[in-house]
């Protein structure tokens, strides 16, 4: 019974606190050790993500939603990635980390907020670009569904401050099993 309290889950964070400590405690071997790799990460989930927000100009219905099951499915998979790949230090609560991990998961924040700001313009131009250029001719005032951007942009939000700790945090080095 004390197990099941000492576990406890942060709803805001949606993390538990065992997942957190065994995540920032973890020394095994782990291909998003290296930092090429975390960058790597982030390079295609960010194509992902463009890929889900650029659903929505594709006319075919069928086509359109299984694409959109497609990439919803990667990009979520891909973000569970990017949180490991930086040990839930971007989600987790205060309580849980180090003084140190608090500054750097606050840094990312920052970070992420101000590409998240880019991330959003660029979205906004972006659709009314092609609406007032490209899509004048069509009435596509009895079909807008705009569910894949609002989706894309909700994973942006999700994912940035994890990609943001993923792309700038450095390669890490291994202990030999010796030293422990």
């Amino acid at each position: 019974m004390t197990e099941k309290k000492d576990n406890m889950f942060y709803w805001s964070a949606g993390v538990t606190k065992n997942e957190v400590i065994k995540s920032l405690n973890d020394n095994g071997p782990s291909v998003y050790r290296n930092q090429f790799n975390r960058q790597a990460l982030v390079l295609v989930t960010i194509v992902c993500l463009i890929g889900l927000s650029l659903l929505f100009f594709i006319s075919q219905p069928k086509l359109k939603s299984y694409l959109e099951i497609v990439f919803l499915a990667i990009v979520l998979l891909l973000s569970f990635q990017l949180r490991k790949s930086v040990r839930n230090v971007a989600d987790a609560p205060e309580e849980l980390l180090d003084e140190r991990q608090i500054s750097i998961r606050n840094a990312g924040y920052l970070h992420a907020y101000r590409w998240l700001s880019a991330v959003g313009l660029v979205h906004a131009i972006v659709f009314i670009v092609i609406f007032e250029l490209f899509l004048d001719h069509l009435n596509w005032a009895e079909n807008l569904k705009f569910s894949q951007p609002i989706i894309a942009i909700c994973m942006w939000v999700a994912c940035l401050p994890s990609m943001v700790l993923a792309w700038q945090l450095p390669t890490e080095q291994s202990i030999p099993e010796e030293s422990k």
